[in-house]
């Protein structure tokens, strides 16, 4: 009996405890919210006495209902002096006077997914957080998502030669395509371990966001974290020194132009050669419309596969790589592109060029539109830069002529108020770059790479092409299309001596073309030229008769018995570095 009561009193004292244990839990609420973090991320921003102006921005475009209700987020507000400033430079007497979708833009490009405090802002590694051990195996992710985003976007389209391009005149086009957006937009965020791992200078900040990189310091795009990690129960804030304005993306740039320059003529050609569309079934019957039964357009990808990047994506196929890449593109303004067009590349410059701009072969298009684009931003400490405006390559720009520098969502932009345009078009070899009847000689030196070693030589050349007309009439050289939609070939000649078709590798072609090249000369007897090849032969050219032969003449076709007499004939457009005349046959040194 006693032991009864002893354990009766032991469960009644543990009930007593529990019971005593749960009051005090209750009385000193233990999930209340402490007195020290405000609310959520609007109410945060809301009590911080130097960001009234962007909680009106907040508040304006019903973000404030958003980031006070749910999701995590991260919030990178403008003080009011940089707000003030802003409104300044735009012409602006208030927050009220932006337009509500402009407003919308500029609100939502200043707020980013997930919830980042300013250690981890540094800290992220596109294969997960960094280590000391990392090393280089981990590298620095430094670009996040914002919460902005395109609309699916609708191209005009034409369709002709058995492809589709996009005109930007709705009356000359047959039909349109609406675009898929697949992400938001991206905002970099610069860091000493990142700039340091990634060999990015303070100057070439400072090149894109005009202002100093203090080391120290975190930027978010342009702007720097004055205050970082303000806690809010759904994330955090950082106070930043300016507003930054949406950061567009190549597409975008090249359309809008800026003060007075445009770039439409470069974006022109671009819609023009190298657009290639799919249907997105998925995203299709993800709208709305059609998953409530109704008529919806199809929705398309665009890609530009042929160059180093799609103008219009935020983000590469890659997710990770999106964190960590970024891309480059130089473009010349509208009235310097014009003039390379209309006075050196089409039949405008009163030679018979191309008929006009839209009338190009792929080759010749990559050489004026691809190359400008680059996998990898354009930085003034890098390869890519130093080489194009600092070196005498083929291609390069003057550095005094960059007239616009642009960190844009997807790459970094340059623009040029002049355009130098490569030497394959200045040099010797402009007529056969220009004249659509030396189009089988042209792919054959961008097969071989010849053209790389006649435009770059430094002194005076003569060069001697043959025209499409006289290598069919003699099966020389002969184009054998792969496929013609990727632009790839190969080469065949006829063999007269054996009466077989055989094919030419690109080393022997190369070998050919740089014997028709004439270098340094000496003067022979009786009036004859006896000039050095860049393939390291002779040629004749006797001047009494105007016939010009190697070690022997040449022959009609490939090893052929019949010999024929090259007769040059002068090409008269402009050169830079020597003489162009035509002839037709190659010459022939014995092999």
């Amino acid at each position: 009996m006693m032991r009864n009561f002893k354990t009766c009193l032991l469960l009644l004292g543990i009930l007593f405890s529990l019971f005593v244990g749960c009051e005090k839990l209750t009385e000193h609420e233990k999930y209340k919210r402490p007195d020290w973090l405000p609310g959520k991320l609007f109410t945060t921003v809301s009590v911080q006495q130097n960001l009234t102006l962007f909680t009106e921005c907040l508040r304006l475009t019903g973000l404030d209902t958003i980031i006070d209700v749910s999701g995590s987020w991260s919030v990178f507000a403008p003080t009011d002096a940089a707000m003030k400033l802003y409104l300044s430079e735009n012409s602006y007497a208030s927050i009220s006077d932006i337009p509500l979708n402009e407003l919308e833009k500029i609100t939502k490009f200043h707020i980013i997914q997930n919830p980042w405090s300013l250690e981890q802002l540094k800290s992220l590694g596109v294969n997960g957080w960094k280590t000391p051990e990392d090393a280089n195996s981990n590298p620095y992710a430094y670009k996040r998502e914002t919460i902005l985003k395109n609309p699916n976007e609708k191209y005009w389209v034409k369709r002709g030669n058995k492809k589709e391009m996009i005109v930007t005149d709705s009356i000359i086009s047959g039909s349109y395509k609406r675009v898929f957006t697949l992400s938001r937009k991206y905002v970099p965020i610069f860091y000493d371990a990142y700039l340091t791992s990634n060999g990015i200078t303070s100057e070439d900040y400072r090149f894109y966001f005009n202002r100093v990189y203090v080391p120290g310091n975190v930027y978010y795009a342009g702007a720097r974290i004055l205050q970082a990690d303000i806690f809010a129960e759904n994330g955090f804030v950082h106070i930043i020194d300016r507003v930054v304005s949406p950061m567009l993306n190549a597409k975008e740039i090249l359309e809008k132009g800026m003060d007075g320059d445009t770039y439409k003529l470069f974006l022109e050609m671009v819609y023009w050669y190298y657009p290639k569309f799919a249907p997105n079934m998925t995203a299709t019957f993800n709208q709305p419309e059609a998953r409530l039964g109704g008529l919806a357009d199809t929705l398309w990808d665009l890609n530009y596969a042929a160059l180093a990047f799609n103008l219009h994506k935020e983000r590469f196929d890659n997710i990770n790589q999106t964190l960590l890449r970024h891309n480059g593109l130089i473009a010349p303004t509208d009235e310097t592109f014009s003039k390379f067009i209309d006075g050196i590349l089409t039949i405008k410059s009163g030679f018979p060029h191309w008929p006009d701009h839209k009338s190009l072969p792929t080759d010749v298009v990559d050489l004026i539109v691809a190359q400008n684009f680059k996998s990898s931003p354009i930085y003034p400490s890098t390869s890519h830069y130093q080489k194009i405006f600092k070196g005498a390559n083929r291609y390069h720009q003057n550095e005094t002529d960059i007239i616009r520098k642009d960190f844009g969502s997807n790459c970094t932009f340059i623009g040029l108020k002049a355009f130098i345009p490569d030497k394959v078009f200045t040099s010797v070899t402009g007529p056969v770059f220009c004249r659509p009847i030396f189009s089988i000689f042209r792919r054959a030196m961008v097969y071989s790479g010849a053209y790389d070693a006649i435009a770059n030589h430094k002194g005076k050349l003569y060069f001697f092409p043959i025209s499409d007309y006289a290598l069919m009439a003699d099966s020389s050289l002969m184009l054998k299309w792969i496929d013609e939609d990727k632009n790839t070939y190969s080469f065949m000649a006829y063999n007269r001596m054996k009466h077989q078709m055989e094919s030419i590798g690109s080393s022997t072609v190369k070998n050919w073309i740089l014997n028709q090249v004439g270098t340094s000369t000496s003067i022979g007897s009786a009036g004859k030229e006896v000039i050095r090849t860049l393939g390291n032969r002779y040629i004749t050219w006797d001047h009494s008769n105007n016939t010009i032969q190697g070690t022997f003449p040449s022959t009609f076709g490939y090893k052929g018995d019949i010999t024929v007499t090259n007769t040059p004939f002068p090409l008269d457009e402009p050169t830079d570095n020597g003489k162009s005349l035509t002839v037709k046959s190659w010459f022939n040194f014995g092999n």
